[in-house]
């Protein structure tokens, strides 16, 4: 027997559904058990094209209809303008449905061609677990059908009135996960009469209502905050605001009210200044890219991620004792100077203790050492772990490298560079070391093998030239460094 013939069947059927329907046909040169798992693979997963494609699809879903063979999910891209091929996108959803579909998934890439999607057939037929429509027509669904297997409904980009997704929702009450993104025909959404409802995700600029008490994720984007009414929300544990606009009062409304809130992400808020306070229950507090940063009191934050393109000025009423992870992802979109590493060190001493901060350099230049040494002393921060990874690593700067680890005193420090760049650090290193500038004991160099997938000390002597031993590619260093 064969090495590809050692795994079960069923094992090998668990494989083939993580694939595409073209990249499990492929596996099927490896062994005749191969071949017999992928012929009955309960999970299909296709784009049509061209002709060529159509052909392949319908000949397999023939296959499946002539065998009975069970399908489980059923998902399909399209990108055929004509709509000539839609009494075949209906025989294929006759077919998969037969079978018992479970999960069907139906995006259109070409969204004017606007797919009539027969969704009364699949409510009828009452077996639909998950459904995810992108780019479709729905204008013609006008009557309640009672549908209790429906679990899961994501509507993205799709033509539908508010009558409608009250005609859907009466329809559907048994629904968990609702997600509504994109589709501009609706004016108004109420989200109403759905006792299992508990992950909600609205991406939309219309005035939304909720009155869901069972509701524990909720994920909200639009232009203006203020179109979000929550009429109860005793049990919501998640909340994602993500828009251009916002009211100091509105936000602190919605956080105080649920006293079960443990996790709040703030996305994209360009405009206007909140204060993420008073919230007992807090744990996990998530901001991205927002520019205008009131005090945070949250006493029992587990957790903290900042990430944007500026340094933060976050102030605490008062550090969590339980606090085990803060994270801080900078982007600066300009080249940085002295100024900005005066700014990082003084937004890292104001703030709370940072477990990592990751920053993405676009490239390097000089920087003015003077100009640091004449700034008012600050308690210098110290972080964990510091990640920097260059873009565009061309030059020697010994100067950036002081100026970055005067910024903070990190214990461990992830470069992902070139091993030119890494001699380039780790000779100033030795500088360092030597001349006790900057409180620098010692630094330990580790380089990351890409094929045994782990650690290996590297041995360096001043003046030594790594980067003629390997490639310009980017590698990852790590250096443990002493103070």
């Amino acid at each position: 027997m064969g090495t590809a013939d050692m795994l079960p069947i069923c094992l090998i059927r668990k494989i083939l559904c993580y694939l595409s329907y073209k990249e499990a046909s492929r596996m099927t040169i490896l062994s005749k058990t191969w071949l017999l798992a992928w012929l009955d693979i309960p999970n299909l997963v296709f784009t049509v094209s061209s002709g060529k494609t159509i052909t392949t699809v319908d000949h397999v879903m023939e296959r499946y209809k002539n065998g009975n063979i069970p399908i489980k999910k059923f998902e399909l891209h399209n990108s055929i303008k004509s709509k000539h091929i839609f009494p075949l996108i209906d025989r294929w959803l006759d077919i998969a449905l037969q079978n018992g579909v479970r999960h069907v998934e139906y995006i259109d890439v070409e969204i004017p061609t606007i797919y009539p999607f027969p969704i009364v057939k699949f409510f009828e037929a009452n077996v639909l677990r998950e459904l995810v429509l992108t780019g479709c027509n729905m204008m013609h669904f006008n009557q309640v059908v009672t549908c209790h297997s429906l679990r899961n409904l994501s509507l993205s980009l799709v033509l539908f009135d508010e009558t409608i997704l009250l005609t859907i929702l009466n329809s559907c009450p048994s629904i968990v996960e609702l997600i509504i993104g994109y589709c501009t025909w609706l004016k108004n959404i109420e989200i109403r009469n759905l006792p299992n409802i508990r992950s909600l995700v609205i991406c939309n600029d219309q005035p939304l209502k909720i009155q869901a008490p069972s509701l524990e994720r909720l994920h909200y984007s639009s232009s203006c905050l203020n179109k979000l009414n929550i009429v109860e929300h005793k049990n919501l544990k998640t909340l994602g605001i993500s828009c251009t606009k916002i009211s100091d009062v509105y936000l602190n409304h919605l956080i105080s009210i649920p006293y079960s809130l443990e996790k709040l992400i703030l996305a994209n808020i360009a405009f206007g200044r909140f204060d993420t306070c008073r919230s007992q229950s807090l744990k996990v507090l998530k901001i991205h890219n927002c520019k205008i940063i009131g005090e945070i009191d949250a006493p029992n934050l587990v957790s903290l991620e900042y990430k944007g393109n500026d340094i933060p000025q976050l102030k605490f009423a008062q550090e969590s004792r339980k606090l085990r992870r803060s994270r801080m992802i900078l982007h600066p979109l300009f080249d940085v100077d002295a100024s900005w590493f005066c700014q990082l060190r003084k937004s890292l001493s104001d703030s709370i203790s940072w477990s990592q901060v990751t920053i993405y350099f676009y490239k390097c230049e000089e920087i003015n050492v003077i100009d640091l040494l004449l700034q008012p002393r600050v308690v210098i921060p110290k972080v964990d772990i510091l990640d920097v990874n260059f873009s565009k690593p061309n030059w020697e700067f010994p100067t950036f490298i002081d100026a970055l680890l005067w910024s903070c005193h990190p214990r461990k420090l992830n470069l992902q560079s070139t091993s030119a760049i890494f001699t380039c650090f780790m000779n100033r290193f030795t500088q360092m070391k030597n001349l006790r500038h900057g409180r620098l004991k010692e630094a330990k160099a580790y380089k990351f093998d890409q094929k045994s997938q782990s650690w290996h000390a590297v041995e360096h002597k001043r003046g030594r030239d790594l980067s003629i031993r390997t490639n310009s590619k980017s590698k990852k260093y790590l250096f443990l460094l002493d103070w």
